[in-house]
């Protein structure tokens, strides 16, 4: 039986109020500023484009760090402009559902009217709130800074429907509201933080069917996320000229996984450290490699193995404690998995990643004619941190992650 007085009394022995790792980065946002480590150089790219009303899109695999980014930026960037004493407004919605373009207007619609009538008490944003939100639950945390409101908005389903669509024609309100919105602010910042969730035919549906949302108005911009594109996609992507800045997050460095472990550390210890106590150096840059140059997998790799570490009791997480650990981790994952899951894992070890270019006889073996009947499985897996995209220069290749035992020799033979 889990012992909790153990565990805690066991975390108070290493200085920790708490286990610290968590796969979300803090909701918190001047926790995020404390472990924030990194992507710097984005943030100087980011930061003065949305301010002059540009657009910007911020790519990459998932669990690269995308929301973490998005947070730290839109809190940046709040504070900036407090310092200039201008009012604007900030939107930063996660959760938008559906997968048609009219979903996403509602979202925004009912995201900006919801506003509005915090702020002003708009008659005619109250109407729309009203109409939209009895189909949806909006989760709204404001933060003001100065004359800066930053919204923090999630979209949750209702049971009695999973979107909010009472309004059918949510684009013909929605640029009149967002022209109203530009009256009351002088800036205006919309950022949405799950359009990488979606299929890239939708998300390039949106773009090409919003160009004047996209453009018009010049203190207004836009923050989203997306993933990779086909060729072609990308081809017109460029051509439409939507986004000024196209910040593409490559796998973070060695050194820099290691400072964000100890900065997560240092949000429950009573005292600041430079080291990774309650992990050695040696374990933290095994645990590094493990992560593949994702924060995700970092943070969860260090969550199971300190909480595993601090219900046994360990003095601390060396070597010697370290494997027996996390060749149980490994073996937990990987019997939870379905054979079929399992295989596809065998057959990526094998391949050295799964990819386009992948070899008939692993297609063969994995009970498929093409690579493209696979995309569905493989975004299934990676989305549950079970395969890890990796961009090369050949195209993108999905890679297992460590937390799953690799083929013993055994099983290929």
């Amino acid at each position: 039986m889990f012992q909790l007085k153990s565990y805690k009394s066991t975390l108070k022995r290493w200085g920790l109020s708490d286990n610290p790792f968590r796969s979300q980065p803090p909701e918190d946002i001047k926790k995020l500023g404390r472990i924030f480590y990194g992507r710097e150089q984005e943030l100087e790219t980011a930061i003065p484009a949305l301010y002059e009303g540009r657009n910007v899109l911020v790519r990459g695999a998932w669990g690269i760090g995308k929301t973490a980014l998005i947070l730290r930026l839109l809190d940046c960037l709040q504070q900036e402009v407090a310092e200039l004493d201008e009012k604007m407004l900030v939107l930063y919605l996660n959760g938008v559902k559906g997968d048609s373009a009219a979903d996403f207007y509602r979202a925004l619609l009912l995201a900006i009217a919801d506003s509005l009538e915090k702020e002003n008490g708009d008659s005619e944003a109250k109407a729309i709130v009203d109409s939209l939100q009895g189909r949806a639950n909006l989760g709204n945390k404001v933060r003001k800074e100065g004359k800066v409101t930053l919204g923090v908005i999630s979209f949750g389903a209702s049971s009695e429907s999973g979107l909010p669509s009472k309004i059918e024609n949510p684009y013909a309100l929605l640029m009149p509201i967002l022209d109203k919105a530009q009256e009351s602010f002088d800036r205006v910042v919309l950022a949405v933080d799950d359009l990488d969730k979606k299929d890239t035919v939708v998300v390039q549906d949106i773009l090409e069917g919003s160009l004047d949302l996209f453009r018009r108005g010049e203190k207004r911009a836009f923050l989203m996320t997306g993933r990779g594109f086909t060729d072609l996609q990308e081809a017109n992507l460029k051509a439409l000229g939507i986004f000024s800045a196209d910040l593409s997050l490559s796998p973070m460095s060695r050194e820099a996984l290691y400072q964000i472990a100890i900065n997560y550390l240092n949000l429950e210890r009573e005292t600041p450290r430079d080291d990774p106590y309650p992990f050695s150096e040696e374990v933290l840059n095994l645990i590094v490699e493990y992560a593949q140059g994702i924060p995700r997998q970092l943070n969860v790799i260090c969550e199971k193995v300190l909480r595993q570490g601090a219900m046994k009791g360990c003095d601390r997480l060396d070597e010697a404690t370290f494997r027996p650990i996390w060749n149980g981790i490994q073996k937990d994952l990987t019997y939870q998995l379905t054979p079929q899951m399992r295989q596809l894992i065998y057959i990526a070890y094998q391949a050295g990643g799964i990819s386009e270019d992948i070899d008939d006889r692993y297609l063969e073996q994995l009970n498929v004619q093409t690579f493209v009947e696979l995309l569905p499985i493989l975004k299934d897996l990676e989305g549950r941190d079970i395969l890890i995209r990796q961009e090369q220069e050949s195209g993108d290749r999905m890679l297992p992650s460590k937390q799953y035992l690799p083929p013993s020799k055994s099983d290929e033979e």
